[in-house]
Formats: C-alpha cells, structure tokens, sequence
C-alpha cells in the first residue's frame, strides 16, 4: 500500500464524523404526519432519530415490559421510564437510551431501576456506564486484535521484524491487565460528558439545521477538533512536567520504553486517571465550542482505535503530518518529545517535535558505524 493510498485513508478517517453528520441530518429523521392546519395542508412534524417508534416495537415485542415506579407512574418499559415518557423532549438522551437497549436487555435495565430505588437519572446513567464499559471492551479486544493479526502473524511480520525483536508475551499480557483495569474506571469520563450534554451544560446541538447549516457545522467542527488537539497536547505535556503527576499517574505507561514494549495491546495500559485526563478536553470544551452529538460521538470512539495505531511501533501506515506510531514510538523512547494526538501541529509550533533517526525499533547503523569509528581512531 503507497503513501498516496494511506494518507487518503487517514484523511478519510477524520472525515469520518463529517460524513456521519450528513447522513444523519438527511437521512435518520422520521417524518410523522399531524392533524391538518387550519389551512387544510397536513403539517409534518421531523423527529430526529430514533424517533419514538423504538420504544413502541419494544413494548409490542416484549412480554411484560411495562415499568412502574414507586411513585406509582407506569410507562411502558424501562427505557422508556428513563424518558420519563418523553423521548423528543431530550433528543440526546433518546439516542443513548436507544443504543442501551441493544446493549442491556429490558428485563435486566428493569432490575437495575428497581435496585437503585427507581431513581431513574441514576440509573440511567449506570446503564450508561455499563453501555460504555462493554463497548469499550469490545473496541479495545476488537482493535488490537485486528492490528496484532497484521503485525505479528500476517506474513509480512517477518519483514517488520527481520532487524528488530519482537515483543514477548510477558509483555503483551502485562498490558492486557493493565488496560482491563483501566477500562473500568476509564469509560466513567464518557458518562459524565453524557451527563453534561443531556443536562443541557454544553453548547451541543442534535442536528446541522440547528447550527444553521453545513458551512457552520464544518467551521465549528474544525474549531473543536483543534482546540482539542491543543488541549490534548497540553495536557499530555503538564504529565510529563510536572513531577507529581508524572510518578504517580503517567509513569505507569512509560515502563513501556522501547519499541519491543509496544504493542496494540498498549493503547490503554495506564492508570485510568491518566486516560481521563489525557481525554478531558474532549468534554471541557463542551461548555465553549458548539459541536454536532454524532460528530462528537464518532470522535471519541475514532480516540479509541488511534490509541490502538499510535502504540504499535511499525511503520506501515505513517504519512505525515500524522502523529503516526513512528512518532510517538519516540515519544516512549525519549519522554519529551511528540506530545501530540492526531497531528505533529502542535509539536512543531512549541518546539517538542522529534523525527526518529531511523526505521522503528532497528538499532541506528550510522550511529553504530560512529561510534565504531571513533573507537578505531582512539
């Protein structure tokens, strides 16, 4: 594969939350016909996606699903409880307590409002975790797997690892765990932006029509995407500089110092409050910078299979000026270097970029041949 080929899919990847917007404004809203105008010309209502007819199939496919509170208010499921009967009036948390649906069953979501005493925010968002805590297993289990396959089985693995060595199992299991323990606390950030945006504490907003239309929603997009780029940099960096949060949050990741030490399973070996806090700005700016939910949504999990590229120390699919696994290898190697995410932007304006001195994880022949010379002179 050329470089022209994997820069195309690069930048197609982060359009990719460009492209799910368009689609969802043109395509994932219902048209439900009303009463007649006083005109006599039927009005049509749009309902964003999903729409109420989720909760309607639920309640006619589902034996017993009917849900009542202590308080003695009945709705027709769990899910639609947590609605508390009104899914349009919060088009955001609609869309979540959809995708739980598909995630927790409805006799199991029932359970879990029964034991919080039916406090139905709270359980809603322990659903919410739940959700996010099964995804992330699956997405971190799911990438790394496909990347380990193309690294350390496909046929080409012989060719990356010819001049290098590759890395133990004790190591790739040491990251498992690591990353298992992670998760757990780790997808606790995705809930609190849930809370903020759903509790209306964001500049969020559920449609492009609602921005104004598609130049605002591209100008505000690359606005957030940016200042998240500076604030990941940011805040990537302050670990590093400051000493307290360097040994006792980041350091943990950094036993993982040369390249035979990465690997996929790497992404998320660190302590869980590193993870939060290396993703904070994602929900920080929330509050500021208007940003479209799908597009938000496609951009934290797009977060998830970059951490799985960024740690797997080859060089297939590094073009610039992507902070590709070649750049942030150095990063692991030198500790001061390429603090950035998605690009090397940032790095080169505040003076932290490093080009590596050679092919990942082979030893630098010119260095060595140096080195070898100046011993033969003395």
């Amino acid at each position: 594969m050329n470089r022209s080929t994997l820069f195309t899919l690069l930048v197609a990847s982060l359009c990719a939350a460009a492209v799910c917007a368009t689609w969802w404004e043109t395509n994932a809203t219902i048209a439900t016909a009303t009463a007649k105008a006083a005109s006599k010309e039927d009005a049509v209502v749009v309902v964003p996606f999903p729409g109420t007819e989720w909760l309607t199939r639920m309640a006619a496919t589902t034996k017993d699903t009917t849900f009542t509170t202590q308080n003695g208010n009945t709705y027709s499921s769990a899910y639609d409880a947590v609605l508390y009967g009104a899914p349009l009036d919060n088009p955001c948390r609609n869309f979540n307590a959809y995708i739980n649906s598909f995630v927790i069953p409805e006799s199991l979501a029932s359970w879990i409002l029964h034991k919080v005493n039916d406090n139905l925010e709270w359980g809603h968002y322990i659903l919410c975790y739940l959700r996010n805590f099964l995804g992330g297993i699956l997405v971190y289990y799911g990438t790394a797997s496909l990347f380990h396959y193309h690294i350390y089985i496909h046929p080409r693995s012989a060719q990356i690892f010819r001049n290098r060595p590759r890395p133990t199992w004790d190591t790739i299991w040491d990251q498992i765990k690591l990353s298992q323990a992670s998760i757990s606390m780790y997808t606790l950030l995705p809930v609190i932006d849930e809370w903020i945006i759903e509790q209306g504490f964001s500049q969020v907003y559920y449609t492009v029509d609602q921005i104004g239309g598609f130049v605002p929603y591209a100008f505000y997009t690359i606005l957030y995407f940016a200042l998240v780029e500076i604030g990941v940099y940011w805040m990537h960096r302050t670990l590093h500089t400051n000493k307290w949060l360097y040994k006792h949050v980041h350091m943990l990741h950094h036993k993982y110092n040369r390249a035979d030490t990465l690997t996929p399973w790497a992404s998320i070996a660190f302590h869980p409050v590193d993870g939060m806090l290396q993703a904070s700005p994602y929900v920080l700016l929330l509050p500021i910078i208007p940003c479209h939910y799908l597009t938000h949504f496609v951009m934290i999990f797009f977060t998830a299979i970059w951490a799985t590229y960024i740690h797997d120390a080859v060089d297939l699919w590094n073009v610039d000026p992507i902070m590709g696994s070649k750049y942030h290898t150095v990063h692991h190697t030198h500790y001061i270097y390429n603090y950035g995410q998605v690009f090397t932007f940032c790095d080169q304006f505040w003076g932290t970029f490093k080009v590596p001195d050679g092919p990942t994880g082979e030893p630098n022949t010119k260095r060595s041949h140096s080195r070898r010379s100046q011993k033969k002179s003395s």
